[in-house]
């Protein structure tokens, strides 16, 4: 039975096992299909283009451009491409849309990189930015501060932080752009940048001006020209000298404006800013009353100058100078061209918007379509995880049905083996009854020959060989009934198990050596003196004697009085005297003899005594007589 056990357990793991080992296959192929990913960039031109990208951003895009674009399916190669190409593109201000950086956005946001994660979001608020979405670009620039502090990208952070100065700058939020450009100053004294440090310090001069704080201005654009000549950058000295005569214009130091601009023009070897320093020329000219130089300056830029807004500047400042020099035809043709200026300005304007508006339109398409895919993704891998839950679940139902099946099996199996082991166990007590019954049948045999002519006494033989006869029959109809019962199991569970042999055999063993011990037991009683006199020759036996009898009884029969007085403690001392008479197979006439009654006096007492003991014991059955109780005992 113990095989047959440990063979369903095993069936039921090998069972679990295998499904198991399919489900971890299952959800590996899905989570591989799925999310397949590789630890690092494996290409050297990504690496190479990387690190050139700040000082040759040039050579970076040529190489990116060059190369075979990673597949799709190189997740990890393909978002680092989009992520270099992107910043390649914008640190030469080039105009793209946001498809790209978008790639690298959808991928580095999943992953624990902050660094890239600062780098993208970067990116996205800077194009964001040049497509005038000022408050979706600031969000960005905020994310991507707290990535870049957390990789502690000193670069970056700087980068990050004049972005979002600038863009305070243009809403009116001097405290808080002032706030961020004082973060990105200290991140360029950081990298000893000088090319950093003087934008750092231009943007904190621009600040300043829109305070009125026109004395700090100064400070920071004069440190600005200083950092600017001390690397020999022609390109920041003409833009800083510009904004600083703007400065000395506004609170009206025309000599200073000026010697500034003078400085400008002649740092200005590329010609970039050349008409707003001619303009600012006009106009300090103006101011100090000097019409010639003004005229000349003016219309000097105006001959060159294609910027709607410089020259519409230009033509009012020539409207104004014509009119206070009282100069009104020269005035009116300047007003005409300011009006036309002005439509011009107006209509470009108006064209802004309009692109704004259809630029916007475009974006919450492709935002839409964006969704819509994303939906349609989303549904996807929804239905197949439904897919997959429903097929685990499936399966976790065939493996709870089949454990159920072979747990009740198994049970059903060890019912049948505790039923088979109490049958044996039962038919071997009843075989053990049966034959105690027989020796003491033949006893009660001789018994009944000796006293025919005692009719009391022979009554009372003949009852009780009458009550072991009807056991002995009761017995062997159960055991006929247990055996059947053994055999039917045993046909249901194909084959007696070897456990239930050991049994079989322990019990046999069991009666074998029962059956010694009572053999043994009645050699000893025979060896005995004290009791071979009582049996041979009884007599009446006093308090003294009765000491040494059961002294005899204990040491051949275990300590028969003390496990007797243990089982019924109610027992009197005369109780456990006849007791002691019953366990030594006496007849009711030697029994008279030694207790000093009369034979029906046994009879009576042997009754009471059965019925005192059934009171008090459960162990004693229904149709077992006295002296098999005590000889069992």
């Amino acid at each position: 039975m113990q095989k047959i056990t440990s063979f369903l357990r095993n069936t039921v793991m090998k069972s679990i096992h295998s499904v198991t080992i399919i489900l971890v296959i299952v959800v590996f192929v899905f989570n591989a299909c799925s999310t397949k990913e590789h630890s690092s960039v494996s290409l050297p031109e990504l690496m190479q283009a990387e690190a050139i990208m700040y000082e040759h951003p040039d050579s970076a895009l040529y190489l990116l451009q060059n190369m075979k674009v990673p597949s799709e399916s190189q997740k990890l190669e393909h978002a680092t491409w989009a992520l270099l190409m992107t910043q390649a593109k914008y640190k030469m201000h080039i105009n793209q849309n946001d498809s790209l950086v978008n790639i690298a956005y959808d991928y580095y946001m999943k992953q624990e990189d902050a660094q890239r994660k600062a780098l993208v979001l970067y990116l996205k608020g800077g194009i964001c930015k040049e497509q005038n979405k000022k408050e979706e670009a600031q969000k960005l620039f905020l994310d991507a501060a707290e990535y870049a502090e957390k990789s502690k990208n000193a670069q970056l952070c700087h980068l990050i932080y004049s972005h979002i100065s600038n863009i305070y700058i243009f809403s009116d939020l001097n405290e808080y752009a002032l706030t961020y450009s004082n973060k990105s100053y200290q991140y360029a004294i950081e990298l000893n940048n000088p090319r950093y440090i003087i934008s750092s310090l231009i943007s904190l001069g621009r600040i300043h001006v829109l305070k009125k704080d026109y004395e700090q201005a100064i400070k920071y654009y004069e440190q600005a020209i200083q950092t600017a000549k001390s690397i020999h950058n022609r390109s920041k000295i003409t833009h800083t000298s510009n904004e600083m005569a703007g400065t000395y214009f506004r609170i009206g130091n025309y000599p200073k404006a000026l010697q500034y601009l003078r400085q400008a023009m002649k740092a200005n070897d590329k010609k970039e800013i050349q008409g707003q320093i001619f303009l600012l020329f006009g106009k300090v000219y103006a101011e100090m009353e000097e019409a010639d130089s003004a005229y000349h300056y003016l219309n000097k830029l105006l001959s060159f100058e294609k910027h709607i807004r410089t020259t519409t500047d230009a033509y009012y400042t020539l409207y104004e100078l014509s009119k206070k020099e009282q100069k009104y035809e020269q005035a009116t043709s300047y007003s005409d061209k300011l009006i036309i200026g002005l439509d011009s300005i107006h209509h470009l304007e108006q064209n802004r918007n309009l692109a704004e508006m259809q630029e916007k339109c475009n974006q919450q398409k492709l935002i839409n379509e964006r969704n819509q895919l994303k939906i349609e993704k989303d549904r996807n891998t929804r239905n197949a995880l439904i897919v997959l839950i429903v097929f685990i679940c499936a399966i976790a139902i065939l493996i709870y049905n089949s454990q159920r099946k072979l747990m009740k099996k198994e049970r059903i199996i060890q019912k049948k083996e505790e039923e088979i082991r109490r049958s044996m166990m039962q038919i071997s007590e009843n075989e053990t009854t049966i034959r105690y019954n027989r020796l003491k049948m033949q006893e009660l045999t001789a018994q009944i020959e000796i006293n025919k002519d005692m009719q009391e006494q022979l009554e009372e033989l003949n009852r009780t060989y009458t009550e072991m006869q009807q056991q002995n029959e009761a017995l062997a109809c159960e055991n006929q009934t247990l055996q059947e019962n053994i055999t039917q199991y045993s046909s249901t569970l194909n084959a007696q198990s070897e456990e239930l042999k050991k049994l079989s055999e322990l019990i046999t063993e069991n009666q074998r050596l029962h059956d010694r011990e009572r053999t043994l037991s009645k050699q000893l009683v025979k060896k005995d003196k004290v009791l071979k006199s009582l049996i041979t020759a009884p007599k009446y036996i006093d308090a003294v004697q009765w000491k040494e009898i059961e002294e005899a009884i204990n040491s051949i029969f275990d300590n028969f009085t003390e496990r007797l007085l243990k089982k019924i403690p109610t027992l009197t001392e005369y109780e456990v005297h006849l007791c002691c008479l019953i366990k030594l197979n006496m007849s009711n006439t030697n029994m008279a003899i030694i207790l000093g009654i009369s034979s029906t006096s046994v009879s009576k007492q042997k009754y009471r005594l059965k019925e005192h003991i059934i009171q008090q014991s459960k162990t004693f059955k229904q149709n077992q007589t006295l002296d098999l109780w005590i000889w069992d005992l």
